[in-house]
């Protein structure tokens, strides 16, 4: 099947406004919450290491001294915003009419499965980036260079990550709407979806991307802008700078997961009941 990106757009978009009061207050929990907290938390030690960056020891002793506040943050925001995806993906799968906390039961059930997807999948690209490194870098390396053949070897994992990225991004919905729990069988399931329409996907996807950061950096220049001339620095200005960033991130995480879905939907075919249903 074609993939349709204007039709599954527009799906999404009326999806997601017809739930919007519930969908916001998930994302609110899932995803502006963790940027918030990590905003405060983690702010002044980045701002240490950024000023350290001339200084080797100095930024080792300041990283080495909070690695476990970076990996807490860094770990716990991942598994608190994969469940957030998962939620607001069963809030808008084929499987009926769910309330919050029943979307947030079947998250928390399908967590492992896309945590499995995630270790095979940096697994798998672990062992691409030691074959490229050898094979790739070693060929071109004896031909024309080693600074030839790092740039080379950047390139095809740039392109590697971006064409895995394709094809595996229908996991999250493949492992909540068609309940398949296995992540090798999830993972071969997304791949199979995608046939055909790989550079189609790709398109509006870095078409999303784009329109993400061309409205993350106006809304940066417009708000926190004029604020940091009234704020000046401190933590009220962390604050402010935190909400809206993760206020961004909330509202564009919800947008992705129902194209996401929708795309889903049309490319497998729909299940019985009807997504577009407003659920309590």
């Amino acid at each position: 099947m074609k993939f349709d990106s204007n039709r599954a757009w527009l799906d999404a978009m009326a999806a997601v406004s017809a739930n919007r009061h519930v969908l916001l207050a998930v994302a609110g929990v899932f995803f502006l919450l963790p940027t918030l907290l990590s905003t405060v938390f983690l702010t002044d030690v980045q701002t240490q290491m950024l000023q350290s960056v001339s200084k080797p020891e100095v930024f080792e002793a300041i990283f080495a001294q909070n690695l476990g506040l970076f990996l807490g943050f860094g770990i716990g925001g991942m598994l608190v915003q994969g469940v957030g995806y998962l939620t607001v993906m069963a809030l808008l799968s084929d499987r009926g009419r769910l309330t919050v906390g029943e979307a947030i039961m079947v998250a928390f059930r399908a967590l492992p499965s896309l945590i499995g997807v995630a270790l095979l999948s940096m697994v798998g690209l672990s062992a691409a980036m030691m074959a490229f490194g050898v094979v790739l870098g070693g060929i071109v390396g004896l031909v024309a260079g080693v600074g030839v053949a790092s740039v080379l070897v950047a390139v095809a994992m740039a392109v590697l990550m971006i064409y895995l990225s394709v094809k595996l991004s229908l996991v999250v919905p493949v492992v909540i709407n068609d309940g398949i729990g296995n992540p090798v069988a999830a993972m071969a399931r997304s791949w199979r979806l995608t046939r055909h329409n790989s550079l189609r996907l790709f398109g509006f996807f870095l078409l999303l991307m784009i329109a993400y950061l061309a409205i993350a950096f106006m809304v940066t220049v417009v708000v926190v802008g004029p604020a940091a001339l009234l704020l000046g620095e401190g933590q009220a200005l962390t604050l402010l700078g935190g909400v809206i960033s993760g206020a961004i991130s909330a509202v564009a995480s919800v947008i992705l997961t129902a194209v996401l879905a929708y795309t889903h939907r049309q490319l497998a075919g729909p299940l019985a009941g009807t997504i577009s249903q407003t659920f309590e």
